[in-house]
């Protein structure tokens, strides 16, 4: 399984959806602010990478975790 796929299946066990999307914004997910810090920390501990929070308040949509993933590993 690639990246985006582990990513997009991550948040939909978040969301109770299968339908996830790269250009998807986190808010369309009905993602609250908790359930954001919580995959967040999810993802931290997957790849075994941190966030700076500011780099999270930059999180727009799907992309931008996956793009900023990327970046880390």
């Amino acid at each position: 399984m690639d990246r985006l796929e582990e990513i997009k299946e991550m948040f939909a066990q978040k969301v109770k959806t299968d339908h996830i999307e790269p250009d998807m914004e986190l808010k369309a997910l009905g993602l609250d602010s908790l359930d954001l810090v919580e995959l967040i920390m999810d993802i931290e501990e997957k790849y075994n990478i941190e966030f700076e929070n500011e780099e999270m308040m930059e999180f727009k949509t799907v992309k931008d975790v996956l793009d900023s993933i990327e970046k880390k590993l």
